[in-house]
């Protein structure tokens, strides 16, 4: 299928976040300059039609009362991670929908940690990873990424275990693509960062959102794939709304083999009864 990113799409008067909104208070679009909104995750590129036509088939049902997820919904899944990702053995129990990824994120905070507890984060620090963990009154513990003599970001796997050890930190969130340096983690990187969470008994919420967008001949390594400790250890979070410019539409999805945690995070999300998949998803 050919996909059209060329054409220029108005989204004004549409009420697009990205378009509508300056998050700068005050700020001002001087005379003779034009507004480039690079502040959110958000493309400017046409849904692809696969996706809308799938929707307008639905909606031409005209009949939009409670729902079952289908099979169809977990086949769609773990057929993604096997062809994108070479994920082998994933079956539907061990997927779970969320409203959004920092939502999951919130439930597993929620589900593993109390107020007052150090949670790991590497820096920089994607921005919506900070606000949900000062919004829980939980403590980021920062461990910096390193640049090495090629200019690439680097964990820095002692200071991490040093952290942890200092702020006795028992869960962690891991970004994978990182988010914002960009950088695709290599398998043994991986290895090593799960690891240092296994010598610690740290619980690790993966967040994988941009697992599909990576450039050249770089593939993205599942957490849960590099070894059988991070497969268990690891709550994993995906979403299809970076990959195809759906965030408007809301829907994402957990990963989580372990039967401990996944009762866990399947409790803690049915609290709020907030987590509900809309049809159209």
């Amino acid at each position: 299928m050919k996909y059209d990113f060329t054409s220029v799409i108005d989204r004004t008067g549409k009420d697009s976040s990205a378009w509508e909104n300056i998050p700068v208070p005050n700020a001002e679009i001087a005379e003779g300059f034009d507004r480039i909104p690079m502040w959110v995750a958000d493309m400017n590129f046409q849904t692809a039609p696969s996706v809308c036509e799938a929707i307008t088939k639905r909606l031409e049902h005209q009949v939009f009362g409670y729902f079952n997820p289908s099979e169809d919904y977990y086949n769609s899944i773990i057929n993604w991670q096997k062809v994108r990702n070479g994920v082998e053995g994933l079956t539907k129990e061990a997927i779970g929908y969320e409203n959004g990824v920092l939502g999951g994120v919130v439930a597993a905070l929620q589900a593993f940690s109390a107020p007052g507890e150090a949670i790991l984060v590497h820096s920089p620090t994607y921005t919506g990873f900070t606000s949900v963990l000062n919004n829980n009154g939980r403590r980021a513990v920062h461990t910096e990424l390193k640049r090495d003599a090629e200019g690439i970001w680097r964990m820095d796997y002692e200071d991490m275990d040093k952290k942890i050890k200092e702020n006795h930190i028992h869960l962690a969130i891991f970004c994978s693509p990182h988010n914002p340096s960009g950088r695709v983690w290599e398998r043994e990187e991986i290895e090593a960062a799960m690891e240092v969470y296994r010598k610690n008994d740290c619980i690790v919420i993966s967040d994988e959102i941009w697992s599909d967008l990576t450039l050249g001949n770089r593939q993205h390594i599942p957490t849960q794939t590099v070894s059988e400790d991070a497969k268990n250890r690891t709550i994993a979070m995906y979403a299809p709304t970076k990959t195809f410019n759906l965030a408007g539409l809301i829907g994402s999805y957990h990963i989580v083999y372990n039967q401990y945690l996944r009762d866990r995070m399947d409790k803690q999300t049915s609290l709020s009864h907030y987590n509900n998949m809309n049809i159209l998803y």
